[in-house]
């Protein structure tokens, strides 16, 4: 089943969160968006996306997976994975910039600069 197209979306948040990510990991936003698994790229932007509409955010998890397609089982792993690699210290940095830029967005309707 595909994923609801950006107007489609229950929660504009969670099309915020999938924009930026990714932007961040240039890969394109229907990859992000797709119903599908697809490529690594493709669910590591996913994952990085759902991260950002929960904790970023403060989207519950049940409405990240609405708004995503997808089981609140699989936003709980995503989160995980990406806290896990919150460890090293750059990425760490990376992902607080992109939580920022979520805020923002979230709040002006446009990013700060450019993830």
């Amino acid at each position: 089943m595909p994923a609801l197209s950006s107007a489609d979306r229950p929660f504009e948040p969670c099309s915020i969160a999938a924009a930026l990510a990714a932007k961040a990991a240039g890969v394109p936003l229907e990859e992000v968006l797709h119903g599908q698994r697809g490529c690594r790229d493709s669910a590591a932007a996913r994952a990085l996306a759902m991260y950002l509409a929960h904790v970023g955010l403060g989207v519950p998890m049940s409405r990240v997976a609405l708004g995503f397609n997808r089981h609140r089982s699989t936003v709980a792993y995503a989160c995980r994975r990406i806290e896990e690699r919150r460890e090293v210290a750059g990425w760490d940095r990376w992902v607080d910039a992109l939580e920022e830029d979520a805020r923002c967005a979230a709040k002006q309707g446009e990013p700060r600069h450019d993830a």
